[in-house]
């Protein structure tokens, strides 16, 4: 099949809710009843019919500054404008290290290197392979009991799991 063919194909695909799986979500129910939300502004979401819906957890943890803001979008197009994305392996862009010197100043004792992710559960479970590597190195490889916080959410990777304490629930 051609692009082209392709492109005619995917927008003839009628939008029936069926190819994407809403995660942790129960998936029946939602395709019965959606739940949609359309754009964002400040601390809200809005529905499709202009309903405002208060963000009261910050898009899962990513947009504590608010949603769309102006001074955020001008720097996110500007930006975009000179490199959309710079691959961190074998490459770099002078900003990533600029910041990660702000970073590194800003925090506390000799906290003073940066690992960037792109989410929590990357994080933790990059935190986790970096304590392993660090008593790899010291010489200390059976140090392999990693512990986390009873009823903690560490993310959706394995090791975030691994380490998580969230259980079943009993029926």
């Amino acid at each position: 099949m051609s692009l082209a063919e392709n492109r005619d194909y995917a927008s003839s695909v009628p939008n029936d809710l069926e190819s994407f799986w809403v995660p942790f979500t129960p998936n029946r129910a939602f395709k019965k009843r959606p739940r949609f939300v359309t754009r964002a502004k400040g601390m809200n979401y809005y529905t499709p019919d202009g309903r405002a819906i208060m963000d009261g957890s910050a898009g899962m943890w990513c947009t504590n500054a608010g949603h769309n803001r102006d001074s955020i979008v001008a720097a996110i197009q500007q930006s975009a404008a000179e490199i959309d994305y710079a691959p961190p392996f074998q490459f770099a862009h002078p900003k990533s290290f600029e910041l990660a010197s702000r970073i590194a100043a800003l925090a506390p004792g000799d906290l003073d290197h940066v690992f960037f992710t792109n989410s929590g559960s990357e994080a933790v479970d990059t935190a986790l392979k970096i304590a392993l590597a660090y008593h790899h190195a010291k010489g200390q490889s059976s140090r392999t009991r990693l512990i986390g916080r009873e009823r903690g959410y560490h993310g959706v990777g394995f090791g975030g799991i691994s380490v998580g304490g969230i259980v079943r629930a009993s029926r």
